[in-house]
């Protein structure tokens, strides 16, 4: 009996298409079969021949559709093979309606950019809806001509001869499986286009999605995790496909890097730390969660998924601005970069090969999923020292931890959680903590200040000019200017043990200075205790019975200068002051010194 409705509902469908009846009145549960001699009368296909003569029912005279194709003979002709195709179904041709419908579309594809103008526009999204009306009115045609009570497998069939006609699958019945929301979404991308890019994809591109697919199967179960705990289609996973190829080092010319090709600014919006250290948008777990996050933004600004993946190429703003100025959403005909449409295009043809891939030749292998055991590392620590703990090799440590850009955590950190492969977490973490400070190699950034020799650097950390050098790649030891950033590496046991401190601070001076020649011109000397020594820093009390110096700084002195002078080190001077090495000092500033006492 539904078999009969249906039908029943499609015959009436097929008047208003013919009569265009604005609304179609709902049947009831009770309505039967009319008797077959009111039906109309069947002429049979194989009467049929393509010489036949049918009379085509076209618009009256005078009708706004009328006097439009009067205008336009290019409209004219494919109005004229759609009534054709009607009337051919009204005589009960279904086969040759279809061959109509075939020869439609392919002239409507053939129209070219130059062709379209508003008034095309309109007419074509009018003739869209119809035929796909009426090519499911003559998928029900073809069943019923076959049987009466088609099952499932058969319906299905028969309606997915129909996709061959590229049209809109809105009224594909249920036993055919449901698309996604990601998926209707796209269905209002030009077909030919997307083909476009799937040809490339398995044809000049070929290379570049075979690699794609070996990189996602790795990474996918983490992105997949987070895209679900988010409330987001899985689909997603192919965007981050066409930003960087599952590529965490890749960077655009416009600066956008890792996975998901996160500008700086958006990254920290979005709380991914991005400096000298640390940088993670490598980091593909984080990462993906800032993504997810902005991508459900994106969502709720625009409510479909052509949109968002164009927001995310090009930014929201832009979208936004373009829907504004156009009036509309429709992604196809917004003002847009071409990178951008072409972007919407390459996710959806990214899709349609990775929902299938060995129907298009490809092969996927097999290989682990990204796991991993964290553990806190706290100041700045080599990840060679970390996967030596660990007992694997610095490789592995550094392909978990992306983000670290120095090959070191970042420094005056507590609780820096540093990936290890599975199952070495714990004895990375034991080991870690029985390896002695004199023995454990820290790093230090340091900005050069004006004066500043790499040997009076190296002597200030308690390291060697040949290890700054070569870790900064410095070529010409003498050649470093002022305001330079250096990575340093220096013994643990050196490193500043106080969290308030920076991370250029220098090892505390415990040791007594050199003795001092006679007091230099500008120097003041007083006798001190321990009681009464200042101590700047918390770190330094002289010896008792040595005598306090002071000096007032004079135009162009530098704090090697002064040293010198005062004849202390100029660790001593740094410690004594809670200056740096490379704090900058001016005329008229008081420093301070100790000094044995004279004999």
């Amino acid at each position: 009996m539904t078999r009969w409705i249906h039908s029943i509902a499609l015959a009436i469908t097929l008047a208003a298409l013919a009569t265009g009846c604005a609304s179609v009145p709902p049947l009831q549960d009770d309505v039967t079969r009319p008797p077959v001699s009111t039906m109309v009368a069947v002429v049979h296909e194989d009467s049929w021949n393509d010489d036949q003569d049918i009379p085509v029912h076209m618009p009256p005279t005078g009708a706004p559709l009328e006097v439009m194709l009067r205008e336009r003979p290019d409209l004219a002709q494919l109005e004229n093979l759609y009534r054709h195709s009607l009337d051919l179904l009204a005589r009960y041709l279904p086969l040759p309606s279809r061959d109509i419908l075939d020869v439609l579309m392919r002239e409507t594809v053939a129209m070219t950019a130059a062709d379209r103008d508003s008034v095309t526009d309109t007419y074509l999204r009018s003739l869209e809806r119809r035929v796909s009306l009426l090519a499911n009115v003559v998928a029900e045609e073809q069943l019923l001509s076959q049987t009466v009570a088609a099952d499932d497998s058969l319906v299905a069939l028969v309606y997915d001869e129909m996709r061959g006609l590229s049209l809109p699958d809105s009224l594909i019945p249920v036993t055919v499986p449901e698309r996604t929301a990601i998926e209707q979404d796209l269905q209002i991308l030009d077909h030919a286009e997307v083909q476009r890019w799937v040809d490339h994809f398995t044809g000049p591109g070929r290379g570049f999605m075979q690699a794609w697919l070996t990189r996602k199967t790795a990474c996918d179960s983490l992105i997949y995790s987070r895209l679900d705990a988010a409330g987001l289609p899985r689909e997603l996973i192919w965007l981050a496909a066409i930003e960087s190829g599952f590529n965490p080092r890749i960077r655009s010319s416009a600066g956008a890097v890792g996975y998901w090709q996160f500008m700086a600014g958006t990254a920290r919006h979005f709380k991914l730390q991005c400096d000298w250290w640390v940088d993670e948008r490598h980091d593909l777990e984080l990462a993906t969660t800032a993504a997810a996050k902005y991508l459900t933004q994106l969502y709720h600004m625009f409510g479909d998924w052509t949109l968002v993946i164009a927001a995310y190429n090009t930014g929201e703003h832009r979208i936004e601005r373009a829907i504004k100025a156009a009036g509309h959403d429709d992604v196809r005909r917004l003002r847009m970069p071409e990178q951008t449409r072409n972007h919407v295009l390459k996710f959806a043809a990214a899709l349609q090969v990775g929902r299938d891939p060995a129907a298009y030749g490809f092969e996927v292998p097999t290989v682990p999923d990204i796991s991993f055991d964290t553990v806190p590392v706290a100041d700045a620590t080599d990840v060679a020292l970390i996967a030596e703990c660990a007992g694997v090799e610095r490789d592995a440590v550094a392909a978990l931890n992306p983000g670290l850009l120095r090959g070191a955590t970042p420094p005056e950190r507590s609780d820096f959680r540093v990936r290890v492969p599975t199952g070495t977490g714990e004895r990375c973490a034991r080991e870690l903590a029985a390896v002695p400070p004199e023995k454990r190699l820290t790093w230090r950034r340091h900005t050069v200040g004006r004066g500043e020799t790499l040997s009076q650097i190296a002597t200030n950390y308690g390291t060697r000019v040949r290890d700054i050098a070569d870790l900064n790649k410095i070529r010409d030891v003498s050649r470093i200017h002022p305001g330079d950033k250096l990575l340093i590496p220096m013994p643990g046991a050196r490193a500043p043990r106080d969290p308030a401190r920076t991370v250029v601070a220098v090892a505390v001076e415990q040791a007594p200075p050199t003795t001092a020649s006679a007091a230099p011109t500008n120097v003041s000397t007083a006798p001190t205790d321990a009681s009464t020594a200042p101590n700047r820093t918390g770190a330094y009390t002289p010896p008792a019975g040595y005598e306090r110096v002071s000096y007032r700084v004079k135009s162009g002195d530098t704090l090697f200068e002064i040293a010198r002078r005062l004849g202390v080190t100029l660790k001593h001077i740094i410690s004594v002051n809670g200056l740096r090495a490379s704090s900058v000092i001016h005329p008229g500033q008081r420093l301070h010194a100790y000094r044995p006492p004279r004999h």
